[in-house]
């Protein structure tokens, strides 16, 4: 007997009802979406997906939203000084 799900995987059970595009997208998000990531408040490998777009770490209960399948960390906050110019316009 052959194998019925040899190019999508365990995404088999999607291909009929929605399409073989959608079933291999899914296979390429699968093992990022499941893997575990390094909390960063406690530095343990604990840090997963919870729901869509909300990870936790399941160790210090630390709760983040990010994107909806992989976790992104937020880009650093940064100060920006104003223009000498801006700031005569503006207080005038």
């Amino acid at each position: 007997m052959s194998k019925r799900t040899k190019k999508v995987g365990n995404t088999g059970w999607i291909r009929a009802p929605h399409g073989i595009r959608i079933c291999r997208r899914v296979l390429d998000l699968e093992p990022s979406r499941l893997r575990r990531a390094p909390c960063s408040k406690c530095s343990t490998v604990t840090f997963a997906r919870k729901a869509s777009g909300i990870f936790a770490c399941f160790r210090c209960d630390t709760t983040v939203a990010s994107g909806a399948y992989l976790s992104t960390p937020a880009p650093p906050v940064t100060r920006t000084e104003r223009s000498a110019a801006a700031s005569q316009a503006v207080g005038g």
